[in-house]
């Protein structure tokens, strides 16, 4: 459903799709993907699946399938299944400001232009002059935030609620990043100035309780509704480790037919001992390594790959990753470290995650009750960790100890569970807005009485990022602003321009580490208004359809179409393709760091701060280590 920020009214939506709850076991089987034509399903099939997509004349649907129905689907000939798989938002940080005469709360009274600004060459574009849609795929925005944009629409659904109330800050963090508004408080973004125009598709109602995670399914329907909302510009700040052929023919399809241009983070799971040791092969994460996908990795404080930042093969730009402040949700209340002392003894830290929605979370000393503290079974942890739920009966449960708590005048409601070989519980099925954490190690054996918790928040307007996350929000945010000065420019021309334009930080042309390098999309601004194009033209891609006289580059080699072509590359379809030279794949972009304008460590006001990190585990949620 659509729900626009002003009005506040519920529209349905012109493509008909919905949302499906993330992929877990149910009883009715497990979680697929399938890919179908007309008249392929028989009606029991149909009647367990969702539309969510199309490839070509293809549906793509999601649903839960017995095993009957999986087998039955593995002999349907064309019929492609796909288990559905998962992502996450999580692969971020924290920085919290130490307390000093440069605080966040001094973002209320007067404005920030961040470095990134300077770094990118944002700052030294024209103002934002068309209506270049950027769609936001996150955890929400809080709308109201009065440093973004008027113009913000969302979307509703049933498994992750309000767009409009953001799941902890991610989301918000984003869209201040690509259009936080230069109005003389807090902080500028890549939108600041000028027309901007933001859309946001929700994945999750909480970050860790019910509804925490986000379905491949979920992620399709997102990319769809997007699209058929006008989206120029999609950013996904988030990742998985599961290649999905059904999701890459949408995006695929979407590129092509709609010019959308894509923008993923590369993940953070990169390693510095890996870079310093000259091993830049980690994993691939999705959707940011799929062909039509800019994968944006980090760079740290000093101008170099932050250790955080994955080296790959499929690494297309580098942004600032570090110290990005930027807003955050005003309403979530953030656990970010908890004591517990017993009696007149020594305070002992404990490993937690937060389960509450965090609106009334905030930093306190509270006596625990023995009636605030529950245990969930063995059974409870095996069914959350193997199918991410928990019974029916256990939700209950759950809810008549929070009302056993409140009535003895507990705080917070504390959750533990005996440890299981099967892995740990990173989260619970269970929406609460009563402060309850789910305790990893509870340190307390024996007598439960004179429990003291020492619980200490976070909670501001603005807060500071790292990570792969906020690195892509600013390409997506420089890309819209980029486009604005000519919405006739292809996405191809604006993804050239960016590259050929980048400063080229890494070995000469692209690298592992670096991609392509650091946008500079003023000087990406100078090469499409002189109409350059690149030396070469794209590589051949099997998936992308060919006008004839449009030209590739194959194996080194520039060739020209001769017809309408689609899979058919120069070597297996040699008549359909004129060879016309070879060309350097290797030329590295002219711009260098020495260039002016190149301003990675130009830091003003708060951004010269030290920084404590309060979170462990690179997690924006921050679980106290989990």
């Amino acid at each position: 459903m659509v729900c626009s920020k002003k009005s506040l009214l519920i529209a349905g939506i012109a493509t008909g799709l919905s949302i499906l709850p993330a992929a877990h076991a149910q009883e009715g089987g497990n979680s697929y993907l399938v890919e179908y034509a007309q008249g392929q399903l028989s009606p029991n099939v149909l009647s367990s699946l969702k539309v969510i997509g199309r490839n070509g004349n293809n549906y793509i649907a999601q649903g839960y399938l017995s095993a009957q129905q999986v087998a039955g689907l593995e002999h349907v000939n064309g019929v492609i299944l796909e288990p559905d798989y998962g992502l996450s938002l999580s692969n971020n940080s924290l920085d919290y400001l130490q307390n000093s005469s440069h605080s966040l709360d001094t973002l209320n009274n007067s404005e920030l232009e961040p470095y990134w600004l300077r770094a990118t060459g944002i700052n030294s574009l024209p103002i934002a002059l068309n209506e270049i849609p950027v769609c936001i795929i996150d955890s929400g925005v809080d709308s109201a935030h009065p440093d973004l944009p008027n113009n913000i629409n969302g979307y509703h659904s049933v498994y992750a609620g309000f767009w409009n109330q953001d799941a902890l800050s991610h989301g918000t963090h984003m869209a201040g990043i690509i259009a936080a508004q230069g109005n003389g408080i807090g902080v500028k973004g890549a939108l600041s100035e000028g027309v901007a125009k933001l859309q946001v598709h929700k994945l999750i109602r909480t970050a860790h309780g019910k509804n925490s995670s986000i379905s491949g399914g979920s992620l399709i329907e997102a990319i769809e509704v997007c699209a058929n909302s006008g989206a120029k510009v999609i950013n996904m700040s988030l990742s998985g480790d599961q290649f999905s052929p059904m999701t890459m023919a949408v995006i695929d399809r979407l590129t092509y037919d709609r010019g959308v241009i894509f923008v993923a983070a590369a993940g953070n799971h990169g390693s510095q001992l890996k870079k310093l040791s000259g091993l830049h092969n980690d994993s691939l994460h999705y959707p940011a390594s799929y062909h039509n996908v800019l994968s944006i990795g980090a760079l740290d404080t000093n101008g170099v790959a932050a250790s955080f930042s994955p080296a790959n093969g499929e690494i297309d730009l580098v942004a600032p990753g570090s110290k990005i402040i930027s807003t955050a949700n005003r309403s979530h209340f953030a656990v970010q470290q908890v004591g517990v002392q017993q009696g007149s003894g020594a305070e002992e830290l404990i490993s937690y995650t937060q389960i509450d929605v965090g609106v009334n979370s905030h930093s306190m000393q509270a006596t625990l009750p023995a009636q605030c503290i529950y245990s969930l079974t063995a059974e409870d942890v095996e069914q959350q960790i193997a199918e991410r739920t928990l019974s029916y009966n256990t939700r209950v449960a759950l809810s008549n100890a929070q009302s056993s708590c409140k009535a003895a005048n507990g705080k917070v409601l504390v959750i533990d569970y005996p440890q299981s070989t099967s892995g740990s519980v990173k989260g619970l099925d269970y929406y609460t807005e009563f402060p309850t954490l789910l305790v990893h190690q509870w340190p307390v054996v024996g007598d439960t009485s004179n429990i003291t918790l020492n619980i200490s928040s976070f909670h501001s307007n603005y807060v500071v990022g790292a990570g792969t996350s906020q690195a892509t929000a600013i390409i997506s945010g420089g890309i819209a602003r980029l486009w604005s000065q000519n919405p006739q420019w292809s996405n191809t021309d604006i993804i050239n321009a960016i590259k050929e334009t980048s400063y080229d930080l890494g070995s000469s042309g692209h690298d592992n580490v670096y991609g392509y390098g650091l946008p500079n999309f003023a000087k990406a601004l100078s090469y499409l208004h002189a109409g350059r194009t690149p030396d070469c033209p794209q590589e051949w891609y099997q998936n992308k359809p060919y006008s004839g006289g449009e030209k590739v580059t194959y194996n080194g080699i520039v060739y020209t179409a001769h017809y309408w072509n689609k899979n058919l590359s120069p070597s297996a379809a040699p008549s359909m393709w004129e060879a016309q030279g070879a060309c350097d794949m290797n030329n590295a972009s002219t711009s260098q760091p020495t260039d002016g304008g190149y301003s990675t460590l130009d830091f003003s006001g708060l951004e010269e701060e030290e920084v404590s990190y309060s979170c462990e585990g690179l997690s924006l949620m921050c679980g106290g280590g989990r």
